[in-house]
């Protein structure tokens, strides 16, 4: 009878074992969440300096839509033309950024 007890108690799996999977489970969580945030903050040796900041301006007969002080600047011919002939939607999205 007792070789039955010895035969139970080794199909059992070890603790040790579920304890090991778990903390190899973890390491490798803790890596690749490491990985990734520095993946995510790249290189910052970057000495560029910053882009000036976009000029904006109110659409001319756009209802208050915004598009770029630049682009109205270098063609307004342009800009007006598009709105004449295709509408307002139009030009605001030729004319942003």
């Amino acid at each position: 009878m007792e070789r039955n007890d010895e035969k139970e108690k080794s199909e059992e799996p070890w603790t040790g074992r579920s304890v090991l999977g778990v903390a190899a489970a973890g390491a490798v969580a803790v890596a690749a969440g490491a990985f990734f945030l520095l993946l995510t903050i790249g290189d910052s040796s970057n000495n560029d300096p910053p882009a000036p900041p976009r000029r904006t301006m109110k659409a001319p007969g756009s209802g208050g839509k915004s598009i770029s002080r630049d682009r109205f600047v270098e063609d307004p011919t342009n800009y007006f033309k598009i709105q004449r002939d295709k509408g307002r939607t139009a030009v605001v999205d030729r004319f942003q950024g």
